[in-house]
């Protein structure tokens, strides 16, 4: 299951994601839908744990990715249209 509590991401003054609240269940099919610059990506980055959000707080099976981001992380998988890797990755990222 994923959750999405209230995620919020500001970049200095600008909002990216503004409270976005969702549930994803077991089997369900779920799709992020907008326009370039609506927060699809800032928000897939922030249930991976690569972006940090400013408010609010996911769980991915039960685990907070603010508090369990590493445990999140082994339950997660991510095909992006294009393979881009953040600049700083830790070995056991």
């Amino acid at each position: 299951m994923i959750e999405a509590l209230e995620l919020t991401k500001n970049f200095n003054e600008f909002t990216a994601v503004d409270s976005l609240s969702f549930t994803v269940s077991p089997g369900e099919t779920y799709a992020l839908l907008g326009p370039n610059g609506s927060g699809k990506s800032t928000t897939m980055r922030m249930l991976l744990g690569l972006l940090r959000p400013t408010e609010g707080t996911a769980r991915i099976s039960g685990h907070d990715i603010r508090k369990e981001i590493v445990t999140a992380k082994r339950l997660m998988g991510y095909v992006p249209e294009e393979p881009v890797l953040p600049e700083r990755l830790t070995g056991w990222e």
